[in-house]
């Protein structure tokens, strides 16, 4: 008579199941992981873009807004006359009139009132001015972060409206 013991173990077929679910919650894992990885990353361009949009229309509304006129548009520079004692683009408060002269240095939006080029936003991929009476327009495009490409999604052109309240408000009064 035959004496068979039983086998202690898993079977071939166990063994093939378990690799099976195993290499699916991997697969599982690894597409979660992309997937977060990429929702990170249009999260930071996103965030980019608005600081640089945010930025640069909260300067040149203040700069526009405050000017008394006599703007001078290039296609990627701008020179803003102001009045002695107003806010210049650096903060100070200069005691006679001054020039802001703003333009693009590689991807740095830069500001001169007189003492040198100082930069002021980094983060701009590129950036154009147009004026139109007393309606000045910034069209900025930010720059595209860690693989994006330029131009489409939060990196693509936007346009920023400014008009020239103060020139407006000074005609409206005959002043």
């Amino acid at each position: 008579m035959l004496n068979l013991k039983k086998q202690k173990g898993y079977t071939l077929v166990e063994l093939m199941i378990a690799l099976l679910v195993g290499c699916i919650l991997i697969m599982g894992v690894s597409l979660a992981y992309s997937s977060i990885k990429s929702l990170i990353l249009s999260s930071k361009n996103i965030e980019n873009a608005q600081e640089v949009l945010r930025f640069t229309a909260q300067t040149f509304t203040r700069s526009l807004k405050q000017t008394s006129g006599g703007i001078i548009v290039a296609a990627n520079q701008i020179t803003i006359p102001q009045d002695s004692n107003s806010i210049a683009c650096n903060g100070s408060r200069p005691i006679a009139n001054y020039n802001e002269i703003y333009s693009l240095n590689g991807n740095n939006l830069e500001c001169d009132i007189g003492n040198g080029a100082e930069p002021i936003l980094a983060g701009v991929q590129d950036i154009s001015f147009a004026q139109n009476n007393k309606l000045v327009s910034i069209t900025v495009t930010p720059q595209a972060q860690q693989g994006e490409p330029d131009g489409v999604g939060a990196a693509r052109p936007m346009t920023i409206n400014v008009a020239l309240t103060r020139v407006i408000l000074e005609e409206a009064m005959g002043v």
